[in-house]
């Protein structure tokens, strides 16, 4: 909730601000406006729940700002601040629907008086409105306005509390009975994302649909009570079913031969989690704890699992994988023997229930940096060789599975021997980075910014590029330059002063001296010899 505080006197605001105990109102955020021009740009940009202001102000008065709010139908309690000799405004701002008023000298107790009442003229107004709208709602579709419930009980937009539930019920005209047992069952179908990379982000929607259609016909058209909810969790979707407790021994739907069914009609691995028994007020600590499970569970997806069950073992804080080896197959480059080692090591600790989100990221960035220190070694730039959009994707998905770890170690390993086999063919980068100089000799380029092109340290670039062809990088940069120039000069009807420019150099007399340096003539010299013009 967000609170403007407006007074012409920058102390009294600042009083205001410093000694009322905003926390206690729940009171996120409070602005400050010293005018009633200020004021009004803090409404328009914020969602602005109660003002205190004073009546009396220079360019406008607290009583031009209410009545502005109320003709554009910002819904907002005023507390005015006044004096006695000025009583009558306060009775005049009570016309324009204030909340209160707070008489100069400024008193704290007296203002969080007036705020606990402006608060209740808000949550009143909201609970009309809120029952109006679920009025409009029922007529049109229960299930709508019940789903909705659930929704919030389960995102705890409810307090959790059974008196405070019980009277939402109401609100709502539902026929939910809050002093029953119920018990939640999640789907979790992952990441939607790595669908819609297959299958277009159209898809996402539509599978969700799909998936709450699908056990709508095979699970809740045997409950009472039971709803179907979909949410997210950052980039992971959930499929919430809560029902009766009564009749979760209706269930049998909810089993392998579900999971297999889901994967076959709508081609995603699902794990299912059949929670507690437990209160209403209790659902979204069951929802919590069954999202803590499903990240800790990395090896073992496309499975039952009730709540109490034990899936992964915690990690201990030690180097999991065995680093010496890895290092070692990595200096010989085996690729095929790094990669199974790294396979068996995965499949080891899950077998083991040694796996969780925990482990996967210890395991990430023990490997990053043996991959890392290794590339440093060769010379090669790391964080260029892997500045890539599908690294950057497997890397954060990663932790998310025991697969996702395997494809992200995959794509790491097979690019840094590839790229290092690549390297020490010495040819092959040369190659590439006399590519990069015909292609950008007209810029500003730099030894560096050719090292990058080949994700290589310009200390190592520079000294492989001369061993390989006899000349420095700088010299090949100026003598493929000249070369160009030397084809631009032999048309007649070309500037020479302009050729320089083309062909990089952006001062004609270093042009000149470099040019008169390698052909034994002045670039006016040369066009003249070229084109036969004097």
């Amino acid at each position: 909730m967000e609170v403007v505080v407006i007074d012409d006197d920058i102390s009294t605001v600042d009083v205001i601000v410093a000694n009322v105990d905003w926390d206690k109102f729940h009171i996120d955020k409070v602005h400050t406006a010293y005018n009633i021009t200020g004021a009004k740009k803090i409404f328009k940009e914020n969602d602005i729940s109660i003002a205190v202001c004073d009546i009396e102000m220079p360019m406008g008065s607290g009583l031009d700002l209410i009545k502005w709010v109320r003709e554009e139908k910002i819904d907002a309690e005023f507390i005015f601040l006044t004096s006695h000799e000025k009583f009558d405004y306060a009775r005049q701002a009570i016309e324009y629907n204030a909340s209160g008023y707070v008489v100069k000298p400024f008193n704290a107790d007296r203002m969080e008086a007036e705020l606990t009442t402006a608060l209740q003229r808000l949550n009143d107004r909201q609970e009309i409105q809120k029952a109006s709208k679920f009025e409009e709602l029922y007529a049109g579709s229960i299930e709508y306005v019940e789903g909705s419930f659930w929704d919030d009980v389960l995102q705890q937009r409810i307090v959790a509390d059974r008196e405070i539930i019980r009277k939402e019920i109401a609100n709502r005209k539902l026929d939910i009975d809050a002093d029953k047992a119920y018990r939640l069952f999640i789907i979790a179908s992952g990441n939607p994302e790595q669908r819609a990379e297959k299958l277009g982000k159209e898809s996402v929607g539509l599978y969700e649909k799909e998936l709450a259609d699908f056990a709508a016909d095979r699970v809740c058209s045997k409950l009472q009570q039971g709803r179907i909810v979909n949410y997210h969790v950052k980039n992971l979707l959930y499929t919430a079913i809560i029902c009766d407790d009564t009749d979760s021994d209706k269930l049998p739907e909810m089993d392998q031969q579900f999971i297999d069914e889901v994967g076959e009609r709508l081609g995603n691995v699902i794990t299912i989690y059949i929670g507690n028994s437990c209160n209403i007020e209790e659902l979204y600590d069951t929802r919590l704890h069954i999202e803590e499970l499903d990240r800790n569970n990395v090896a073992s997806k496309g499975r039952v699992f009730h709540e109490n069950d034990e899936i992964v073992m915690l990690s201990e804080k030690e180097h999991i994988l065995d680093q010496e080896q890895i290092r070692l197959l990595l200096n010989e480059k085996k690729k095929k023997e790094l990669l199974n080692l790294l396979k068996f090591s995965m499949e080891s600790l899950a077998n083991q229930k040694k796996l969780s989100a925990a482990t996967l990221t210890i395991i990430k960035q023990d490997l990053l940096q043996i991959v890392f220190v290794y590339l440093h070694g060769k010379g090669i730039l790391a964080t260029q060789l892997f500045a890539n959009d599908a690294f950057v994707l497997l890397e954060s998905q990663s932790t998310d599975s025991l697969m996702d770890m395997m494809r992200f170690q995959v794509h790491l390993i097979s690019g840094t021997i590839d790229y290092v086999s690549e390297v020490e063919q010495s040819d092959s980068i040369v190659q590439r980075a006399k590519n990069y100089v015909h292609e950008h000799y007209a810029e500003d380029i730099s030894r560096n910014e050719i090292a990058e092109s080949v994700f290589l340290t310009p200390e190592y670039m520079a000294k492989m590029f001369k061993k390989e062809t006899g000349v420095s990088l700088k010299q090949y940069i100026s003598d493929y330059r000249v070369a160009i120039a030397k084809e631009k000069l032999a048309n007649p009807n070309v500037r020479i002063s302009d050729v320089a420019a083309e062909v990089g150099f952006d001062n004609f007399s270093y042009f000149s001296t470099v040019f008169k340096k390698t052909t034994g003539l002045t670039p006016g010299e040369y066009h003249t010899q070229t084109t036969g013009q004097n």
